[in-house]
């Protein structure tokens, strides 16, 4: 078996692996217990992989510096945190050693083991800040290298209640705020009524995946005002001067031969200093062009031939 030295200890017993030009140890698989001491106490890289929910991921990985990057826990453990202790199966961190983002549970989703099995292991955790508390289950938590919370990624089944620079709001996903502390994005739970510069528009993002806490379909300035938004239901026609056209902007829908649908693209507005861009595209300026807002209709074909008996598609 290889063996490699590294700063918090000797790694004995490395399996599979990946070496960095250098020489020194980039990715491993550990195939028994080995300890690593660090900042946040004895850690033992995982090493067994019998149980059904067990990702068969490295053990460990490390920084071309040397310094530990990422560690899948043998055990779950305590880990000290800048706002507490919290069990950790998986950890990553920056290269200055400091905590970047630690993850409860690492479980591996398979046909034995669902999605629902790990989230009745997840375990309630209460947050407090300036715009609300909640308890909820988190399937991660990211801070910023000086130890300020960067988000929270939360369960699917979890949604919780803040007050947005917007108003109070249900929130599902997950929640990323700047450094200092103010909310920089949110998931809405449901359709949000959002004041924007060219009108009230219902922000939503149909297609909000749940992978990460870190990018949300509502976001906001520093000073809170709205930066960009996705919306499922609103289309925008802008007219203006020099313009031989008007150019609608609205979510995509494409269906197959049969008219049913197989992918629904969101329609994302950004709003800059006095300008507006749909989709990343080109910028609008505001006082120099009209915006007209109307509702944009889902087609939901009938899949039964039989409405009265059924009223699933309404």
């Amino acid at each position: 078996m290889n063996e490699y030295y590294t700063k918090y200890g000797l790694l004995k017993h490395v399996g599979e692996h990946v070496l960095y030009a250098n020489g020194s140890i980039k990715d491993c698989v550990m195939l028994d217990k080995v300890e690593l001491v660090t900042a946040y106490g004895t850690l033992i890289p995982q090493y067994e992989y019998t149980d059904h929910r067990r990702k068969h991921i490295y053990s460990a990985s490390f920084y071309e510096t040397g310094e530990l990057r990422r560690i899948a826990l043998n055990y779950k453990m305590d880990i000290m945190t800048p706002i507490g202790s919290m069990s950790a199966e998986l950890i990553t961190f920056y290269e200055s050693g400091r905590l970047k983002r630690l993850f409860p549970l690492n479980g591996q989703i398979s046909a034995y083991w669902d999605e629902n099995d790990e989230y009745l292991l997840a375990k309630e955790k209460s947050f407090e800040f300036p715009f609300g508390k909640f308890t909820t289950k988190i399937i991660a938590i990211s801070f910023y290298e000086n130890g300020a919370i960067k988000n929270l990624t939360l369960w699917p089944q979890e949604k919780i209640k803040i007050r947005s620079p917007i108003g109070e709001m249900r929130v599902r996903i997950g929640i990323s705020l700047y450094p200092e502390g103010s909310i920089k994005s949110v998931e809405p739970a449901y359709p949000k009524v959002v004041q924007t510069p060219i009108g009230a528009i219902k922000a939503f993002d149909f297609n909000a995946n749940g992978i990460t806490g870190d990018r949300n379909s509502l976001t906001f300035s520093t000073g809170g005002t709205v930066h960009s938004l996705i919306t499922s239901e609103i289309k925008v026609t802008v007219q203006g001067v020099g313009m031989d056209n008007p150019i609608t902007f609205t979510p995509e829908q494409e269906e197959d031969e049969d008219g049913i649908e197989v992918c629904f693209r969101t329609l994302k507005m950004e709003f800059g200093d006095n300008s507006v861009s749909f989709n990343g595209g080109e910028k609008y300026d505001l006082p120099t062009n009209q915006f007209k807002l109307e509702p944009y209709r889902r087609s939901v074909p009938s899949l039964c031939g039989d409405c009265a008996s059924c009223g699933g598609c309404s």
